[in-house]
C-alpha cells in the first residue's frame, strides 16, 4: 500500500482518470454542450459559476471568455428561460450565471463589452416579466439574485445604465418593500442587493442618468427612509462614500438638483447616523480603541456621516448651502432645507457631533441663526435645570464659532447703515437674546444660572467689541471706497444704541453684587445668634469680620461668577458707556472687603482682587467716591473714619503680589490724574508711591495717613499749593533773567507773560479741554516741564510737614521727614530747571528756624544738598550746622546708583573723578533696575546740566573730565535700557498671555512689560534735553546757548560735548531707528546738516582757512549719515560734489606724488555718502546730478580708485546717459587703464551717448601700444570693443573719416587670430557669445584669406554649435557676400549645416530640453528653406527620421516640418524625385509610435496638446493633397477618433482632410462610421476585436448621446452665420474665425452635424425624435436657417423636411405640439430657402426645449401662443407684448424669460430691424427707469442694449433716435449706483463708441476731401456721459471695467482733438475748443489718485479745492461717499 501511495498517478483507476481529465476541461466549448442539453443544463450551470467565482485566475481556465467567444449572443442559456415557467432553482442558477457573465464584461473583459449589451438588451425586451418575477418573489434570495443581476446589467456603462432606466418600473408599489427584507444576522441580504442596485446607476450611468434617477421621488430616499441606521457599517460607508464622490461632489450635479434630492427629511434620517446600532462587520487599523467592535463600528459610522454631512451642509463649493450676504435681512427665504434639517436634530445639546454640525452649518449660513433660534424648540428661558444649561452652552459654541468681526463690512457694495446695522447684529447678539432673559435670569437665586447669564453677555460684548474697534481703526477706512470713518463713527454709535437696547440695565448687575453682600451678611447674623453672654466689644468685631470676610469665604461657584460679573463690568464700559454713565452707584462700593485699614485681605483671592482693579482703572473716576468715607460699622466710625481712597493705598502698599501691586499704583494714579489737579505732573505721583512702598513695615502707616491727608486736602482745595507753586516758578525765572541779565523778552521760557499762564490753573484743574482756545495755542512737552517743574503736592506736604514738626517736638516725624525727603530728593534730581523746586524747599524751610534740627538731620544734610542749585545771592540761612553732622562720612561704594552719584557730587569734583568711584558708578549704571532707571538719567542729566552752567568755574582738568564721565554714564544708562528692552521681548515671546477670567501672576507681569516704554523714556528725556541739543555743534553752527563762559572755555566744552554726544548718538540712534522715532533726533541731524554745509562753503570760498584735521561735524556725518534723511544727504552730497577738485583730492608726500592723487578726507566721506545714497530704498530717492556734479564725480573716481564709486557713476550714467557729455576725457583714460569690469562699462556708456568719447576711444585704439595691450587684455576689452563696433556707424559725419576706417584694421589685427579659436570651442557662454559678435562685426572684405579660412571653417562649426551667436557670424558672411556669386553656394552649405546641427542637437538632448536654442534654428531653417529651395536628400532624411523621433511632438518642428513639405515637394520639382517618397514619410508619421496618443482626443481634453496635433494634421493635409493616392478608407477611424466635432482650429482642419478623403472615394457614408471622438476609437477596437459581422452599427439614438446639450445650445446662441457649407479650396480660406469669440472649440461644427443629421434622418433610417429635440438638435438645424451662406440653409430645409417626415410616425407624449410648430414655421416661409432672422430661429430652438418641460409655468403661456397662430410671423417678436405686459402671477417670470431671448437673439441689423420694427427699444427703455422694473430686470435690458451696441445700425440710430446718451445720464444722476450697474453702463459706453467709431479713427493719412467724421455734438455727448460716470468709478470695480473706461475716455480725447484740429484746417467754426474744464481734470485726478493709492496726489489735489472752493471736489475729498441714510 505504501508504494502504490507513493506511486499515486500510476495506480489511479481509468474512472477516476477520466473524471479528472473531464473536470480539467471544463470549458467554454464543453458548457456549451452541456447547456444545450436539458439534462445536464443544471449541472452545467453549476459549475460554470463555482468556476466564474474564482476568475480571473492565472491558475485556472477563464470559462467566461472561452464560452463568450463562442457565444456572442448566449443564446444558450437564454433558451432555458423560453417556454414554460422554470422553477426558482433553475432559474437562480441562469441568473447567476448571467450575472457572472456581465461582471466580466463590465471589468476585465471590457473588450468583449458589446456582449454585455447584448445580454442588457435581450433581458430588457425579452425577458423583463421573468426579472420583475423573481424580484418580487416571496423567496428572498431570488429576489437578492434578481437585484444583483439586475446591478450587473447596469454596471456595463452608461448606455446600460439608461436601458435599464428607461424599462424598469420604478413605481412598483411592491419596491419599496424590498428594503424591508433584512437580514438581522448581518449576512447578505436583498437590503443590500436593492443598495447596491441603486447606487450602479450613481456609479456606472453618466451625469445624465445621474441627475435622473436622483429626480426619482422615493428610489435611493427610502433607503435613507428605512433605519439606515440598523445597516451594516460596510454597508453605510458604501452608500455615504458614493453619494458624496458621484452627487455631492460632482461638479455636474447642480446645486438646485442637490437641493431637490437632499431634502430636509433625508437629511435627517441621515443625520439618525449619529445614533447608529447596527452590526460591525469591518475594523479600522486607525481607531485605537479598548472598546468592544461595537464601540468601534459606532465611532466609525458617526465619523462617516458627520464628514458627509460637513461635506454636503456646510461647503459653498459642493454643498446645497446659498451664501446670502444680506445675511438673512433681506427677507429672502434661502437655505430652507438647512434651516428644517437644522430644526429636525434634536440631539445637537448632547452629541458633540452633531453640535459641531450644527455650529459649522450656521457659520457657513449665518442667514439661518435668527430664523433657527425664533423657530428653535430649545427653551432659554432662564431655570435652574440642565436642560436649559445644555442649551445655553449650545447657544454659545454657535456664536463663538462665527467670525469676530462680522463678514457684512467686507461688502463691496455699500449698505445703508441702519441695514448694515441689522446684518451686523445677526453674528453679535443671538435672537433669542434681550433684556428680560437676562435680566430673568440675574434675578434667580442660583449661581450657576447666574454665571451662564453673565457668560453669555461677556461673550455677546466681547464681539461687539471686536466689531467697534475694526469700525474705529482709521487705516481701515482710509483704504477703502466704500465707508469713510466717520460714517463708520456714526455707525458705532447705532451699534452702541441698538446692543444697549439688549442688555440688562447697570443696576441689575450691581444687584447681582450686593445680593452677594446681602447673603454674607445673613450668614453671619446667623453664626451670630449662637453666640450669647458675649461681651460689646466682640460683636462689635464680629460686626467688622462681616465685610472683612464676604469675599474670603467665598465658594468656588460664587468665585467664578463675582469675577464673571466683573468682566462684564468692564466690557460695559468699553462697548456701551452711555449705561455706565446712567448708573448713580458709587463702584467703590466694590472694594468693600477687598481692603481694610489692615491692608488687603489674604483671604480674598487674587484673581477677584485683579478683575475688581480692573474695573476700577476702566470706569470713569466719577463713578468711584474715593474721597468720600465709605459704608463703614459704627465701631469703625468711633475709631475714625477711612476714605476708599485711603483704603486703596493701604492695598498698594500691603499687596504681596507685583501684578497687583502695578495695578493698585495706576489706579492711585488715575484717581489722582482725573480730579485735573495732576493735569501735567502726573508722573511725578508714582515717586511718592514708589518712597511710600519702601517705606518701612512699621512707619508705612504713618506715612499712608499723611500723604492721604495730604493730598486729600489738596483735591478738596487746591488753589492755595497751584498758585504757591506758580509763585515759585515765576520768581525762579525773574532770578535767572537777572543772572543773565537779559530782558525778561529774551527769557528762555515757553510764554512771554508767565503770570497769564500760572492763572489759568484753575482751568486745568476743572478739566483742560479748552485750554488751547484760550490761551491760543498748544502747550509741548516742553513747556509743560517747564511751566509745570512739580506738582501742587510739594507745598501741601511741605505746609504738613512744617505743621507736623512744629506741633510734635519730641521727635515724633522721624519717619515723614525721612520719607518728604527721600521723595524730594529724587523729584530734585527729576527737575530740569531745579532752581524753583529749590526756592519752594527754601522757602518752606525758613518756617522751622525755631525747630532743632538735630532731631532731624535729614533736613539740615538736604538744605545743604538743595542750595547747590540756588544762587548765592538768593540764598538765605535756614539750619544752624549740627554738631553730630561736623565730619562727613566716607562714601559706601555698595551704595545704589544715585545715592553713591548723589553723596560723590556733595562732595566735590575731586571725589567724583576718583578712579574707584568712576568705576563704581559706570557698574552701577549698566546694572539699574528698570525701575530706576529714568530717575537714573534724569539725576545725570541734571548734573551735567550744572556742570555746563558752571563750567566756567572748574579748572581745565576737571571740568571735561566731568563731562565726560556723565556723558559716559549717559551711554551706559542707554545700554542697560536696550537689554532691559530686549529681556522683555524675550519674555514676551516665551510666554504669551492667554485672555480669559483667570490669569497668572507671570503671565501679568509679561503683559504689564508689553507696554513697558523705559527705553523710549530714556532715548527721550536724553536727546530732548534742551542742554545737549542746544550745545550740539553749537560752535560749528555759530549759535551758542547763553552763557558767561570765556571763547577758550566755550571751544573746550564744545568739544567734549560734541564727542560725547556723538558717542550718545552713535549708541542711541540704532535703538530709535528700530522703535521708528528718529524724528527725535531730527534737531541734531539738522545741526550736522547746518555746520558741514557751513564748512563747505568756507572750504569753497578758501580752501587755506580750513585745518587737515577732521572736524566733529564731518565725524559726525560720517557716523550719522545711514539715519539722516535723504533730502538731508542730497543737499550735503550735492555741495560735496561743487567743491574744486584741490578740495576732494591732496598730496601727501613724494611718494604719493608717484602714484598720483589721493582722496582728502572731504572725498572720502563724499564716496561713503554717494555709495551709501545708491543702497537706499527707492522711495528715498536718486541724486539729480547736474554736469557740474558729474564732473567732480570723475574727479572723485579717477583719485578714489573705489570701486563702489565707480558702481555710483555707472549708475548715474545709466539714469541719465546725457551726462556722458559732461565727463571728462579723463576719466575714460582713468578707466581704460582700471580694466575693471565696473570701469570698462562705464566707458561703453560714454562711448554709446558721447561721440567726443568715441572719438577718444577711436584715438586710443590707434595709439602705438594699444594693439599688443588688447591682444594681452582681450577677455576683458571684448564687451567694450562689442559696444565700440556696434555704436561706430554713429556720429560718422562729425570724426575724421581717416580715424573711423583705420580703427577697424587694427582691432582685426590684434583680435582676428584669437577670435577665430572661438569656433573650435564646444561649451557655450557669455564670452563666447561676444567673442562671436566681435567677429562678426570684423570680417575682412570678400576676397581676403582671412573670409575664406573662416568660411571653410564655420559650417563645421556650425553644425556641432549650439550658440545660436555662431550664426551672427554666418549671417555677416551672407551680408560680406551679398553682391558675390558665391552666395547662393554659401547658402547652401548653411542650410546643410543647419539641419545637421538640428540632427545633432535632436541626437545629444532627446528630453526637449534646448528650446530655447531649438526654436532659433528651425527659424532660420524655414528662412534657407525659402531662400535655397533646394536639399541634400540624405540630410532631408536623417533630419526628418532623427526630428520625428526625438521631437514627433514638438510643435515647432512640426510646422518647419510641414512648411518644408510644401516647399520641396512640389509637384513642379524635380527635386522631389530624389528625396524621400511622400508614402513613406507618411507612414513614418502615421506609424510612429506616438501618432495615436498625440492624434486621437481623450475624453477629457485639456488643451495641453492641441497644438501638437493641429501641426500633425497640417502635416497630414499637406501630404495628403500632395499624393491623394495616401488615402486608405483604415485611415478614417483615426481621423474621427481625432475629430471633436468643434469649430476650433484643428477640428476644423481635420473635417477639410475628412473631405480630402472622400473627394478619394473614401466616403464615411460607404463605411458607415457615424461616430467621432473617443466614441469611434472605442467602436473601432470593438469592431476589430469581434469583427464587423457580430457588431451591431450604432443606432441613432446611440450617436445623438455624444452630442452634449449644454454645448448645442451655446452653439446654437453663437451660430456661425458666415461658415461656409461648402469651403474653397485654400484650408487657410475655408478656416472659419471669429475674434469676438475666446474659444471656437466650446461649439459645434455646423457643417460636419447638418450632414451627420441628414444622414440620421434618411427615410430608411430609425429616428430618436424625443432624443434628437432633447440635444438641441432640432434647435440648431433650425437656427442653420439664420446662416448667410444658401448652402447652409439648403441643408437645414432639407433636415427639418426629413425630420418632419419621421416626427410624423413617432409616439411619444410631445410629439403632436412639436408637429404643430413645424406646421406654424413651415407656414410663414413665404419663398424657397428664406434666411430667418436669428431671432427667430433662437425662438423657435427655446420654444422646442419648452415643449419638452411640461412642469414649467413657460409651458403654458408658449403652448398657448402657439395654439393662436396657424403660422408664424417672421416680421415680430412671437409674443413679446403678452409676455413682457403679463398680469399673470408669474409675470417676472414671463418677463424674464422675454428678456432673455431679446439678449440672446439680438445679433445683427436684422435682428435690431425686426425689434425696431416693433418699438421694442422704446419700450425696454421707459420700462427701465419704472418702479415695477426690478434689478433683473434692469440687467437684462442693459445686456440687450450691448448686444445692441455691437451692431453699427443699431449703435447709431439708439443715440440718434432714442437718445440712448441721455438716458445713460439720467441714470449715472442717481446718488448711488452698484458696482454690478456702473461695470454694464462702462461695458455698454465702450462697446458704443467703439462701433461708432468704426474705421474712423485711422484717418491721419487720408486727405481732406475724403475723411468722414463723427459729428462734433456726437463726440461731445460721448464725453459728457463719459465725465458724469466719472462721479461713480471706485476702487472695487473690476479692473477690466475701470481700464475699458479709461481707454474709452482716452479714445474720446483723442478723437476730439482730431476732429477739432481737421475742422480748423477746413476753416469749419467750432464753439468750444476747450475739451475739459479745471473742475473736470481735478476730479479725474482725483479719481487716478483713489485708485493708484496715491496719498501725495491726494492731498495736492484736496488742497486745490479747499484753496478754489471747489464744493463738487471737496465732496469727494472729504468724504468718499457721501450718501445720506
Amino acid at each position: 500500500m505504501a508504494v502504490k501511495r507513493r506511486g499515486v498517478p500510476a495506480a489511479d483507476p481509468p474512472a477516476a482518470k477520466r473524471a479528472c481529465r473531464q473536470e480539467e476541461e471544463f470549458n467554454g466549448t464543453r458548457f456549451k454542450a452541456l447547456l444545450r442539453d436539458p439534462a445536464t443544463a443544471v449541472k452545467g450551470l453549476e459549475t460554470f459559476i463555482s468556476v466564474a467565482k474564482t476568475l480571473p485566475s492565472p491558475d485556472i481556465y477563464d470559462v467566461v471568455e472561452g464560452y463568450i467567444k463562442i457565444s456572442m449572443e448566449c443564446a444558450e442559456i437564454f433558451k432555458l428561460m423560453d417556454g414554460e415557467r422554470k422553477p426558482e432553482s433553475e432559474m437562480l442558477l441562469i441568473f447567476q450565471a448571467l450575472e457572472a457573465i456581465l461582471l466580466r464584461t463590465a471589468s476585465d473583459l471590457s473588450h468583449f463589452s458589446a456582449v454585455g449589451m447584448n445580454i442588457v438588451k435581450k433581458l430588457i425586451h425579452s425577458y423583463m416579466r421573468l426579472v420583475y418575477a423573481a424580484l418580487y418573489s416571496e423567496n428572498h434570495r431570488m429576489s437578492r439574485v434578481c437585484l444583483t443581476l439586475l446591478s450587473a446589467m447596469v454596471a456595463q456603462g452608461p448606455d446600460s445604465a439608461r436601458d435599464v432606466y428607461s424599462h424598469f418600473d420604478f413605481n412598483n408599489k411592491f419596491l419599496p418593500g424590498l428594503l424591508k427584507k433584512r437580514c438581522k444576522k448581518g449576512r447578505t441580504d436583498v437590503r443590500m442587493a436593492y443598495i447596491q442596485f441603486a447606487l450602479s446607476f450613481l456609479i456606472a450611468g453618466d451625469n445624465a442618468i445621474l441627475a435622473q434617477v436622483l429626480e426619482l421621488k422615493d428610489f435611493i430616499p427610502d433607503i435613507l427612509r428605512s433605519e439606515i441606521k440598523e445597516d451594516k457599517v460596510s454597508t453605510v460607508n458604501l452608500l455615504l462614500s458614493t453619494l458624496r464622490t458621484k452627487v455631492v461632489q460632482n461638479k455636474a450635479i447642480t446645486k438646485t438638483q442637490k437641493v431637490r434630492f437632499f431634502t430636509a427629511e433625508v437629511l435627517i434620517h441621515i443625520a439618525s447616523l449619529y445614533r447608529w446600532n447596527g452590526i460591525t462587520d469591518v475594523s479600522s487599523g486607525d481607531l485605537k480603541v479598548t472598546q468592544g467592535s461595537e464601540e468601534v463600528g459606532k465611532m466609525m459610522v458617526r465619523e462617516l456621516v458627520h464628514n458627509f454631512l460637513m461635506d454636503l451642509c456646510c461647503s459653498l463649493k459642493h454643498g446645497i448651502t446659498f451664501y446670502d450676504p444680506s445675511l438673512g435681512t433681506s427677507g429672502k427665504g434661502g437655505n430652507v432645507v438647512l434651516l428644517h434639517f437644522l430644526l429636525g436634530l434634536k440631539t445637537a445639546t448632547e452629541d458633540e457631533l452633531v453640535a459641531d454640525l450644527m455650529m459649522n452649518i450656521l457659520k457657513v449660513c449665518p442667514d439661518l441663526l435668527n430664523r433657527y433660534f425664533k423657530e428653535t424648540r430649545y427653551s432659554f428661558v432662564p431655570r435652574l435645570k440642565s436642560a436649559w444649561m445644555d442649551n445655553m452652552k449650545l447657544l454659545r459654541k454657535i456664536y463663538e464659532a462665527q467670525p469676530e468681526i462680522s463678514s457684512s463690512f467686507k461688502t463691496s457694495e455699500f449698505i445703508p447703515l441702519p441695514r448694515l446695522l441689522s446684518m451686523v447684529m445677526v453674528t453679535t447678539v443671538p435672537a433669542v437674546c434681550n433684556k428680560i432673559m437676562f435680566t430673568q435670569g440675574l434675578n434667580l437665586p442660583s449661581t450657576v444660572v447666574k454665571h451662564s447669564i453673565l457668560s453669555l453677555v461677556s461673550m455677546i460684548l466681547k464681539r461687539a467689541l471686536k466689531n467697534i474697534e475694526y469700525c474705529l481703526n482709521e487705516e481701515t477706512w482710509q483704504k477703502s471706497e466704500i465707508y469713510t470713518l466717520s460714517v463708520m463713527q456714526e455707525f458705532v454709535q447705532l451699534y452702541r444704541e441698538a446692543i444697549s437696547k439688549l442688555l440688562p440695565d447697570m443696576n441689575n448687575l450691581v444687584a447681582v453684587w450686593q445680593s452677594f453682600l446681602k447673603q454674607g451678611r445673613e450668614h453671619h447674623s446667623g453664626q451670630e445668634e449662637k453666640r450669647e453672654g458675649d461681651a460689646p466689644t466682640v460683636k462689635a468685631v464680629t460686626e467688622t469680620a462681616e465685610v472683612a470676610e464676604q469675599h474670603g469665604s467665598d465658594d468656588a461657584e460664587t468665585l467664578f461668577l463675582k469675577a464673571a460679573l466683573l468682566q462684564v463690568i468692564c466690557l460695559y464700559q468699553k462697548v456701551v458707556p452711555h449705561l455706565v454713565a446712567r448708573s448713580n452707584f458709587d463702584f467703590s462700593k466694590l472694594l468693600k472687603g477687598i481692603v481694610t485699614e489692615k491692608g488687603l485681605r489674604e483671604e480674598v483671592p487674587p484673581v477677584l482682587q485683579h478683575h475688581i482693579l480692573k474695573v476700577a482703572l476702566e470706569l470713569p473716576a466719577n463713578k468711584f467716591a474715593w474721597f468720600r468715607v465709605q459704608d463703614v460699622s459704627e465701631t469703625e466710625k468711633v475709631s475714625g473714619e477711612k476714605s476708599v481712597f485711603y483704603l486703596l493705598m493701604k492695598m498698594f502698599v500691603t499687596s504681596n503680589h507685583s501684578h497687583l501691586k502695578i495695578s493698585t499704583k495706576k489706579l492711585i494714579i488715575k484717581v489722582l490724574r482725573d480730579s485735573g489737579v495732576f493735569e501735567y505732573t502726573w508722573k511725578e505721583l508714582a515717586v511718592w508711591l514708589e518712597h511710600l512702598d519702601n517705606t518701612k513695615e512699621d512707619k508705612k502707616e504713618a506715612v499712608i495717613q499723611f500723604l492721604e491727608r495730604i493730598l486729600l486736602k489738596l483735591v478738596t482745595n487746591p488753589y492755595p499749593y497751584t498758585d504757591k507753586a506758580a509763585d515759585l516758578v515765576q520768581e525762579a525765572s525773574m532770578l535767572q533773567v537777572n543772572m543773565l541779565k537779559q530782558d525778561s523778552d529774551n527769557v528762555s521760557i515757553p510764554i512771554s507773560h508767565i503770570d497769564d499762564v500760572l492763572d489759568m490753573v484753575d482751568v486745568l484743574i476743572e478739566g483742560s479741554d479748552d485750554l488751547d482756545e484760550e490761551i491760543g495755542f498748544t502747550l509741548n512737552e516742553d513747556m509743560v516741564i517747564q511751566t509745570f517743574p512739580f506738582s501742587a503736592v510739594v507745598p501741601a506736604a511741605l505746609e504738613a510737614r512744617n505743621m507736623l514738626l512744629l506741633q510734635t517736638e519730641n521727635g515724633t516725624g522721624a519717619h515723614i521727614v525721612e520719607y518728604l525727603v527721600a521723595v524730594f530728593t529724587d523729584l530734585l534730581h527729576s527737575q530740569r530747571e531745579p532752581l524753583a523746586l529749590c526756592l519752594m524747599f527754601q522757602l518752606y524751610d525758613k518756617d522751622l528756624q525755631s525747630l532743632k534740627v538735630s532731631k532731624y538731620p535729614q533736613l539740615y544734610r538736604f538744605n545743604q544738598y538743595y542750595k547747590l542749585w540756588i544762587p548765592q545771592q538768593s540764598q538765605e540761612p535756614v539750619f544752624k550746622k549740627p554738631k553730630g553732622v561736623c565730619k562727613e562720612p566716607t562714601v559706601a561704594l555698595d551704595s545704589v546708583f544715585t545715592t553713591l552719584l548723589r553723596e560723590a557730587y556733595e562732595r566735590g569734583s575731586n571725589t567724583l573723578l576718583e578712579d574707584d568711584i568712576q568705576a563704581k558708578l559706570r557698574d552701577l549704571a549698566s546694572q539699574l533696575p528698570p525701575e530706576q532707571l529714568l530717575l537714573g538719567v534724569k539725576h545725570v542729566l541734571l548734573y551735567l546740566k550744572s556742570t555746563v552752567e558752571n563750567f566756567g568755574n572748574l579748572s581745565k582738568t576737571f571740568g571735561p573730565r566731568l563731562i565726560d564721565l556723565y556723558v559716559d554714564l549717559l551711554n551706559s544708562c542707554l545700554c542697560r535700557g536696550n537689554q532691559i528692552e530686549l529681556n522683555n521681548q524675550q519674555k514676551r515671546e516665551e510666554q504669551r498671555a492667554e485672555s480669559g477670567l483667570f490669569m497668572d501672576e507671570e503671565s501679568l507681569i509679561t503683559e504689564e512689560s508689553s507696554n513697558d516704554k523705559t527705553l523710549e523714556d530714556t532715548l527721550m528725556l536724553i536727546f530732548r534735553h534742551p542742554t545737549l541739543e542746544s550745545w550740539f555743534l553749537a560752535l560749528e553752527q555759530r549759535s551758542l546757548p547763553q552763557s558767561a563762559l570765556n571763547p577758550v572755555a566755550v571751544k573746550l566744552l564744545s568739544a567734549h560735548l560734541n564727542s560725547g554726544l556723538l558717542q550718545l548718538l552713535k549708541t542711541g540712534a540704532p535703538m530709535l531707528q528700530s522703535m521708528d522715532h528718529k524724528h527725535v533726533l531730527s534737531k541734531y541731524f539738522e545741526a550736522i546738516t547746518k555746520s558741514v554745509l557751513k564748512e563747505l562753503q568756507a572750504e569753497g570760498k578758501d580752501r587755506s582757512q580750513v585745518s587737515a584735521k577732521k572736524s566733529h561735524q564731518l565725524e559726525a556725518l560720517e557716523e550719522l549719515h545711514i539715519y539722516m534723511a535723504a533730502a538731508q544727504l542730497k543737499e550735503i552730497t550735492l555741495t560735496m560734489l561743487r567743491l574744486p577738485e584741490m578740495s576732494l583730492t591732496t598730496r601727501e608726500s613724494e611718494k604719493s606724488l608717484k602714484k598720483g592723487k589721493q582722496l582728502s578726507f572731504y572725498g572720502h566721506i563724499l564716496v561713503q555718502l554717494l555709495t551709501e545714497s545708491y543702497q537706499r530704498q527707492p522711495q528715498q530717492g536718486e541724486l539729480l546730478l547736474s554736469t557740474e556734479h558729474i564732473k567732480a564725480l570723475g574727479i572723485l573716481m579717477s583719485a578714489s580708485a573705489s570701486k563702489d564709486l565707480e558702481t555710483v557713476f555707472l549708475q548715474a550714467l545709466h539714469s541719465e546717459p546725457v551726462l556722458a557729455h559732461a565727463v571728462s576725457v579723463e576719466v575714460q583714460v582713468h578707466c581704460l587703464n582700471q580694466r575693471s569690469e565696473t570701469s570698462l562699462a562705464i566707458v561703453c556708456m560714454l562711448i554709446k551717448h558721447c561721440r567726443t568719447h568715441l572719438l577718444q576711444f577711436e584715438m586710443w585704439c590707434l595709439s602705438n601700444a594699444t594693439g599688443k595691450y588688447l591682444k594681452k587684455n582681450m577677455e576683458r576689452f571684448l564687451p567694450l570693443i562689442n559696444v565700440y563696433l556696434q555704436c561706430r556707424d554713429q556720429y560718422d559725419f562729425t570724426r575724421p573719416s581717416a580715424v573711423v576706417s583705420a580703427v577697424t584694421p587694427v582691432l582685426r589685427k590684434a583680435l582676428w587670430k584669437e577670435l577665430c579659436t572661438v569656433l573650435q570651442d564646444t561649451e557655450t557662454s557669455h564670452e563666447t557669445t561676444v567673442k562671436l559678435q566681435v567677429l562678426s562685426k570684423l570680417l575682412p572684405s570678400s576676397g581676403s584669406k582671412g573670409l575664406r579660412n573662416l568660411i571653410d571653417q564655420l559650417p563645421a562649426a556650425l553644425e556641432k554649435a549650439e550658440n545660436n551667436e555662431s550664426w551672427t557670424v554666418a549671417d555677416a558672411i551672407s551680408r560680406v557676400l551679398e553682391n558675390s556669386e558665391e552666395l547662393h553656394s554659401w547658402r547652401r552649405c548653411l542650410l546643410s549645416a543647419c539641419m545637421k546641427g538640428l540632427i545633432v542637437m535632436y541626437n545629444s538632448s532627446k528630453d526637449e530640453s534646448k528650446q530655447e536654442i531649438e526654436r532659433p534654428m528651425l527659424l532660420r531653417l524655414e528662412e534657407l528653406l525659402h531662400l535655397v529651395g533646394e536639399v541634400d536628400p540624405d540630410d532631408w532624411y536623417n533630419l526628418v527620421k532623427t526630428g520625428l523621433k526625438y521631437r514627433y511632438r514638438d510643435e515647432a518642428f512640426l510646422k518647419v516640418l510641414n512648411l518644408a513639405i510644401q516647399l520641396l515637394y512640389k509637384k513642379e520639382s524635380s527635386l522631389s524625385q530624389s528625396l524621400v517618397k511622400l508614402s513613406k514619410l507618411h507612414m513614418m508619421v502615421t506609424q510612429h509610435s506616438l501618432f495615436l496618443s498625440t492624434i486621437l482626443r481623450s475624453r477629457e481634453e485639456d488643451g495641453t496638446n492641441i497644438q501638437t496635433r493641429e501641426a500633425l494634421v497640417d502635416i497630414l493635409l499637406t501630404v495628403v493633397e500632395l499624393s491623394p493616392s495616401l488615402c486608405e478608407s483604415s485611415h478614417l477611424a483615426v481621423l474621427l477618433g481625432s475629430y471633436g466635432a468643434t469649430l476650433s482650429t484643428v477640428d476644423q482642419k481635420v473635417l477639410l482632410l475628412l473631405r480630402l478623403y472622400e473627394k478619394n472615394e473614401q466616403s464615411l457614408i460607404n463605411s458607415r462610421i457615424l461616430l467621432w471622438g473617443p466614441a469611434a476609437v472605442e467602436h473601432h477596437k470593438t469592431c476589430k476585436s469581434l469583427g464587423k459581422s457580430l457588431w451591431q452599427q450604432p443606432s441613432g439614438e446611440e450617436i445623438l448621446c455624444l452630442l452634449d446639450r449644454e454645448k448645442m445650445m451655446k452653439t446654437i446662441l453663437s451660430f456661425p452665420q458666415h461658415r461656409r457649407l461648402l469651403s474653397s479650396q485654400e484650408v487657410q480660406e475655408a478656416l472659419y474665425k471669429d475674434e469676438s469669440v475666446k474659444n471656437l472649440g466650446d461649439f459645434y461644427d455646423p457643417c460636419f452635424l447638418l450632414q451627420l443629421f441628414s444622414e440620421l434622418t434618411r427615410p430608411e433610417c430609425v429616428v430618436a425624435c424625443h432624443k434628437f429635440v432633447e440635444v438641441n438638435a432640432l434647435g440648431l438645424t433650425v437656427a442653420a436657417l439664420s446662416s448667410y451662406d444658401c448652402n447652409m440653409r439648403a441643408a437645414a430645409y432639407f433636415v427639418l423636411a426629413s425630420f418632419r417626415s419621421h416626427l410624423e410616425g413617432a409616439r411619444f407624449r410631445e410629439q403632436s405640439q412639436l408637429l404643430y410648430l413645424l406646421d406654424a414655421v413651415q407656414n410663414g416661409i413665404r419663398q424657397p430657402n428664406l434666411r430667418f432672422t436669428f431671432s427667430l430661429t433662437l425662438y423657435i430652438a427655446r420654444v422646442a426645449q419648452q415643449i419638452l418641460k411640461p412642469e414649467e409655468h413657460m409651458y403654458i403661456k408658449i403652448n398657448r401662443f402657439l395654439l393662436s397662430h396657424q403660422y408664424l410671423d417672421l416680421r415680430k417678436v412671437p409674443g413679446f407684448f403678452q409676455l413682457f405686459y403679463s398680469f399673470d402671477f408669474e409675470y417676472k417670470t414671463e418677463r424674464e424669460w422675454i428678456l432673455r431671448f431679446l439678449g440672446e437673439g439680438l445679433r445683427d441689423k436684422h435682428c435690431y430691424e425686426l425689434y425696431d420694427y416693433q418699438r421694442i427699444f422704446q419700450v425696454i427703455l421707459s420700462f427701465f427707469n419704472s418702479p415695477l422694473c426690478d434689478e433683473g430686470s434692469q440687467s437684462r435690458i442693459l445686456e440687450i442694449l450691448q448686444n445692441a451696441a455691437c451692431v453699427t445700425r443699431a449703435a447709431y440710430e439708439l443715440i440718434q433716435g432714442h437718445s440712448l446718451l441721455t438716458w445713460i445720464v439720467h441714470i449715472l444722476e442717481k446718488r448711488f449706483l452698484e458696482n454690478k450697474m456702473i461695470n454694464k453702463i462702462v461695458s455698454l459706453l465702450h462697446t458704443l463708441w467703439l462701433t461708432n467709431l468704426g474705421g474712423k479713427r485711422e484717418i491721419k493719412n487720408q486727405s481732406q476731401e475724403n475723411r468722414k467724421f463723427l459729428p462734433i455734438q456726437l463726440v461731445n455727448e460721448f464725453l459728457y456721459v463719459l465725465i458724469t460716470l466719472i462721479k461713480h468709478i471706485r476702487t472695487n470695480l473690476d479692473v477690466a471695467k475701470l481700464t475699458q473706461f479709461f481707454s474709452t475716455l482716452n479714445s474720446v480725447l483723442e478723437y476730439r482733438a482730431i476732429v477739432v484740429e481737421a475742422f480748423k484746417e477746413m476753416s469749419r467754426f467750432t464753439v468750444n475748443d476747450s475739451t475739459l474744464s479745471n473742475k473736470e481734470i481735478l476730479l479725474l485726478l482725483h479719481k487716478w489718485s483713489v485708485i493708484k493709492k496715491d496719498l501725495q496726489l491726494q492731498e495736492d489735489v484736496q488742497t486745490l479745492a479747499q484753496k478754489y472752493q471747489i464744493k463738487e471736489l471737496l465732496k469727494f475729498c472729504t468724504k468718499k461717499i457721501l450718501w445720506s441714510i
